[in-house]
């Protein structure tokens, strides 16, 4: 292939994995919470009520989709071309995000590490709280003007507006709409007390996150000399198994007799010693009691370099693959797949050995006995997942841009699904019309996300070109296994597992109808979070799903209404050749 069109490493999405709540405050103030309701309220009107944990999870949700929303309005192309007091709004804007999201999430580890009767008594009195709508209008009427002047700053619209007095009024639209949002969720007294009760937290989070936001900014610097570095790893370790190998080290490309490659500055690791970093961090400070410390320490160098060995495995591997005459699975299958993969397999793996470790572990060695003879119900709600998931990775690696071998998750699901029948026998595998009522709301939303966010095209060429019944055949496939294997598995493993196990590690022990809003809203980020650009729909689909199977009390009914979402979209993609939607 010519130079000009060597590929450069894709991102890849990498789903994380759920922190483990066990001894962590957050069920402390679920279980206070649901034991002691306040005197105001009658005990059931009271479990209804949002702690001020899910009230701030709220807050920090809804912050995120109105940025995303605003970001429609804004030319970014024109915006970075804007010089003086736009390019300084434009670099605090960068840097504040940054800063924002690390001083959450720093700040949530802080509070969560660590008992604090104050916030314990806090959350308690928070169910108490109402949620005040008219609030929320505000909220909304301050989204539509900060819109407006958005679309006025950066569109061209012929005359340019005078740039100093909008930005000073969209700083201060922005500091009242937040404000605002924080009034809907409780009442100002409320966030006065929760601020004052986290106390010194705020320094050390604020300390963190600028630590954050500048390591995001001198990383960038890295790019350059980490990519030369994966480069040349890459040529010693292809040089003895290709001897026609050329490497030209000023341009970092790597070339074989049928196939070349460029290694980019996205193919120099960092992406996944960045995603490592912060899986151990939160990996560690959760399981901080089953670690001796310091020696649980050398977790993080020892991630780092594995993380980072297995990224020039993987580049090494693509190479190979595409000089075997498989172009296109190495570069659109086995590319934009392989590091995903290696990151889960290095996370897991140091997950599951390093508890097991004599010297990291602070568990007795006659519990990790036990632990490891113990039956683990886990496996019958994630593996058909698990499964499932890694029957499409092999698929995509084997055919490149369009997956003539869908079909394969089918068998893997079934297969897995009967293994662990008589456990899963056990669920309420019932349904009503409310289940159905949940699946056809998620439908209308969907469809209407997809028009915004979705580009329309018809049925694929390599679909298209196959023979009748190969096409039959793939269709049949796909449509079954998205109406029926797909709705079982995936509401297994967000509703069935995660959405308890927040609540209790003997998860099945946990009724849905005794769920909160808190792992809610966490199982229907996590689920958004791997819909690629329809996330935010599917975070209103994982919240949908959950909440049905939270007031029925039923896993069918979540099923029920994914299945009949599903249905729907695979109408929408035969009858109207929507394609987009699959």
């Amino acid at each position: 292939m010519s130079l000009s069109r060597l590929p450069a490493c894709q991102r890849s999405h990498t789903p994380g994995l759920a922190p483990r709540p066990g001894n962590a405050p957050a069920d402390r103030l679920r279980s206070v919470s649901a034991t002691q309701p306040s005197k105001s309220l009658e005990p059931a009107a009271a479990a209804r009520r949002a702690s001020l944990a899910t009230r701030a999870s709220l807050a920090v949700l809804a912050l995120f989709a109105e940025k995303c929303f605003l970001n429609l309005f804004v030319d970014f192309d024109r915006a970075d071309a804007e010089p003086g007091l736009a390019a300084l709004l434009r670099s605090a804007q960068h840097f504040g995000f940054r800063f924002a999201v690390s001083f959450a999430i720093a700040l949530a580890l802080l509070v969560f590490a660590r008992s604090d009767p104050a916030l314990l008594a806090l959350n308690r009195e928070a169910r108490a709280a109402p949620f005040r709508p008219k609030w929320l209008l505000a909220n909304l009427l301050l989204l539509a003007a900060m819109a407006e002047i958005l679309y006025r700053l950066y569109e061209a619209h012929g005359v340019p507006p005078p740039f100093a007095p909008l930005a000073f009024t969209l700083l201060v639209l922005a500091g009242a709409s937040v404000a605002a949002l924080a009034l809907a969720l409780g009442p100002w007294t409320l966030w006065q007390q929760g601020a004052l009760a986290i106390g010194r937290r705020w320094g050390y989070a604020a300390a963190a996150a600028i630590a954050a936001t500048a390591a995001i900014t001198w990383s960038q610097d890295l790019w350059a000399p980490t990519a030369q570095l994966t480069f040349e790893l890459v040529r010693l370790v292809l040089a003895p198994i290709l001897p026609g190998l050329q490497a030209d080290a000023a341009t970092r490309v790597l070339r074989t007799p049928h196939f070349a490659v460029a290694v980019m500055w996205l193919c120099s690791g960092l992406e996944g010693i960045g995603l490592m970093l912060a899986f151990l961090s939160v990996w560690l400070v959760y399981f901080r009691r089953e670690y001796r410390f310091p020696h649980a320490l050398l977790l993080i160098p020892a991630g780092v370099v594995l993380v980072f060995a297995l990224n020039v495995l993987r580049i090494a591997a693509l190479v190979l693959i595409g000089n075997a005459g498989y172009p296109e699975a190495a570069l659109f299958g086995f590319h934009s797949e392989a590091g995903w993969v290696a990151f889960n397999c290095a996370a897991c793996g140091i997950a599951f050995l390093s508890l097991r470790w004599r010297s990291l572990s602070a568990m007795p060695q006659s519990e990790m006995r036990s632990a490891a003879l113990t039956d683990n119900p886990t496996a019958a709600y994630l593996l058909p997942f698990l499964g499932v998931l890694a029957a499409g990775i092999l698929s995509i690696s084997l055919t490149g841009t369009f997956e003539t071998w869908y079909a394969l998750r089918l068998p893997v699901a079934v297969v897995a699904l009967l293994a662990y029948r008589s456990r899963l026998a056990s669920l309420d595998w019932r349904f009503s019309w409310r289940g159905v009522a949940a699946g056809v709301g998620v439908f209308v939303i969907w469809l209407a996300a997809a028009r915004l966010l979705l580009a329309p095209h018809g049925i694929p060429a390599p679909l298209a070109a196959m023979s009748g019944f190969s096409r039959a055949a793939w269709i049949a496939s796909r449509a079954v296994t998205a109406g029926l294997v797909i709705p079982i598995v995936e509401e297994l493993a967000y509703r069935g597992y995660l959405m308890r196990r927040l609540v209790s590690q003997d998860f099945e022990a946990v009724s849905f109808r005794s769920v909160g809003m808190t792992p809610l809203i966490v199982s229907a980020v996590a689920f958004g979070a791997v819909h690629g650009p329809m996330w935010l729909p599917g975070m209103v689909a994982g919240g949908a799903y959950g909440l049905v199977a939270m007031r029925t009390g039923r896993m069918g009914e979540s099923v029920a209404a994914h299945a009949v979402t599903n249905a729907l979209l695979a109408a929408c993609v035969l009858a109207g050749g929507a394609w987009q939607l699959w």
